[in-house]
């Protein structure tokens, strides 16, 4: 910050907040008109190439305004950026989405990602990565009719999983009570990661129940394994509205196999030397921002990213992706929210 004066910085906050509400170059007159009244069109348009000398601007023809550069949004993100508010509308449709008290996982998370995606009108990314961390707190088993049974498993991030699986019939009426029980002795207080089959619990007398337990263990060990590596995607098609990407088949085809490809995914939501991260945010949250020639498919684009935590369990890692002249402060006080509204208090 030491080599721009302060008139540059707030000229500098001009073009950036002109050109992510317009996406259109950026004038000297714009900038007298509506941010910087006191100072002449000759001056900013000195500092303005000035700026441009700099690499924070460029100026796509002579006759043009100027736009941000990589370079700028950085500078834009780590120091500029103000702090933005949600709308009472926004916070109450972002709580109407998440608020219910004995919801899966999986449903939370795909609500997670829509209303990221819906309010930001972005593209969000959520992926589930540290699943089998999960703590089993009870397991439900609600008998149907002969031959079947509901199971829930309960964890302490809720719901996992619910299944309807087979019991033997003819039975009797307490089968499915006395097997419940055992099942929360067996699996209460465990990780999805240290689950194992008891089998040596299960010979003898609890042999009729060997089964049923065989069941509910590959129930928690599949959805463990499914959900390691879930990708979970809202939006995916958003982008293409705007300018950056009308009309660009190139830039197009690639933003679209980066975000059809879970591992490319997952690279470009860990965290790098090249990402910036935002100082006074109440969560950890990362930013990359494409200054490149786009070749790992975001040319135009930018990364907003942060660990995904359900009721104080990280699952995984949630994120926005879109255009580097995204509204940066709206998208962190949209990730913000949600993650305090996940985590509150029951």
């Amino acid at each position: 910050m030491k080599e721009i004066s302060e008139r540059k910085i707030k000229i500098l906050h001009a073009v950036v907040d002109e050109y992510i509400a317009q996406a259109e170059p950026v004038s000297s007159k714009e900038i007298q008109q509506k941010y910087l009244p006191a100072l002449s069109p000759a001056t900013i348009r000195s500092e303005l190439s000035a700026l441009e000398d700099m690499g924070y601007l460029v100026q796509p023809h002579v006759s043009a305004g100027r736009i941000p550069s990589g370079k700028a949004y950085k500078l834009y993100v780590d120091k500029l950026m103000s702090k933005k508010s949600l709308t009472p509308t926004e916070m109450h449709r972002i709580k109407s989405y998440l608020d219910d008290k004995m919801v899966k996982v999986e449903d939370i998370v795909r609500r997670t990602a829509k209303v990221i995606s819906d309010i930001t009108n972005y593209t969000s990314v959520i992926l589930i990565q540290n699943i089998e961390n999960v703590t089993i707190k009870e397991i439900k088993l609600v008998d149907l009719t002969d031959g079947s049974a509901l199971l829930i498993v309960i964890t302490d991030s809720g719901i996992i999983r619910d299944n309807i699986i087979n019991i033997p019939e003819d039975v009797g009426d307490t089968y499915v009570e006395v097997a419940g029980g055992l099942l929360n002795e067996i699996f209460s207080g465990k990780q999805l990661k240290d689950i194992e089959m008891p089998t040596e619990m299960i010979d003898g007398e609890l042999n009729k129940f060997r089964t049923l337990f065989e069941s509910v263990f590959e129930v928690i060990r599949r959805h463990g394994r499914e959900e390691d590596s879930g990708v979970y995607l809202e939006g995916s098609r958003k982008m293409l509205d705007y300018p950056e990407y009308a009309g660009n088949i190139d830039k197009v085809k690639n933003l679209l196999e980066v975000i059809d490809t879970k591992e490319k995914l997952s690279e470009l939501m860990s965290a790098s030397e090249n990402s910036l991260s935002i100082d006074g945010s109440p969560i950890e949250l990362t930013v990359k921002i494409d200054s490149s020639d786009g070749e790992d498919g975001l040319a135009d684009c930018s990364v907003i990213s942060a660990k995904y935590t359900i009721r104080g369990k990280e699952i995984g890692q949630v994120g926005v992706i879109g255009p580097t002249r995204m509204n940066y402060d709206k998208v962190v006080s949209v990730l913000n929210y949600i993650t305090k509204t996940l985590n509150r208090e029951e």
